[in-house]
């Protein structure tokens, strides 16, 4: 008999490439600079004289569009990264779930089971992953899986030498049912994104908050085109992380896979001992 050894698991880190991370700082240096050449059009068209003349409704204007816009805004990513941080610590608890599983069964010291269950679990692992890629673009996994059930089939056959191995079905039981509590609540959250008219909300309030600065009267022209060019950086920097964060298994940030792949290199480079 073994005893059953404990398995830690860092949160899932999250993901983001220097590629990535580039294109995201070129699409934003790239809208930024349109919108300044747009506002300098504007304003070289319009002319400096009414702008400066109405600066105080506008200005009240553009005040209150900034309130309501932070607000939203806050509002938003706190949102958005409420739903990435759950998915970050489901793929934490489901690799630990899987972990915990392996433990069992590989205590009961049966070659036979133990082969069995080291095949299904790490297919299960292979199929999780596949399934979040699917998820993020819109496909929802079935459940329970034929992989969940093929695990329930190998803890169903296993028989008992002695007490001591009956004394670890419960405990197995157990972290089947969480791994399949787990795994519902991932395919449910993998798939929640924000409704498409808070997403046209914000983009509507950007535009209106954007467009207000551009008829700010500014005496400076250099002045103007860096208030208006931070304005820019902020909006486009905020829609872009809704969006991203908005679906954690793609794009600029993603959460990581960290607990799966160490759950697997635990269970293949696992020595069972007769």
């Amino acid at each position: 008999m073994k005893s059953v050894l404990p398995f830690l698991f860092r949160t899932p880190s999250t993901n983001s490439t220097p590629t990535s991370l580039n294109s995201f700082a070129s699409k934003i240096t790239l809208v930024t600079m349109l919108i300044i050449g747009i506002s300098l059009y504007v304003r070289s068209s319009v002319g400096t004289t009414p702008m400066i003349a109405d600066i105080n409704g506008v200005g009240w204007l553009v005040g209150a569009l900034a309130t309501i816009y932070t607000f939203v805004a806050a509002f938003t990513i706190v949102e958005v990264w409420s739903q990435y941080n759950s998915a970050s610590s489901l793929i934490a608890r489901e690799g630990k779930a899987v972990t915990a599983i392996w433990n069992y069964v590989d205590y009961l010291d049966d070659k036979n089971v133990d082969k069995a269950m080291k095949t299904a679990l790490l297919i299960y692992l292979k199929k999780a992953v596949s399934e979040m890629r699917d998820a993020a673009k819109g496909i929802r996994a079935i459940h329970p899986s034929p992989e969940l059930k093929t695990i329930q089939h190998v803890v169903d056959g296993i028989t008992f030498n002695d007490h001591r191995d009956a004394a670890v079905f419960p405990p197995l039981m157990n972290a089947y049912e969480e791994l399949s509590s787990i795994r519902s609540e991932r395919i449910e959250s993998s798939i929640t994104r924000l409704p498409a008219l808070l997403k046209s909300f914000v983009l509507l309030l950007s535009t209106m908050l954007v467009i207000g600065f551009a008829f700010l009267g500014f005496v400076n022209t250099w002045f103007y085109a860096i208030a208006i060019g931070f304005v820019s950086i902020i909006v486009v920097y905020v829609y872009t992380l809704m969006n991203d964060l908005d679906n954690p298994y793609e794009g600029i940030w993603n959460v990581s896979f960290e607990a799966f792949e160490q759950a697997e290199k635990y269970i293949t480079g696992t020595k069972h001992q007769s």
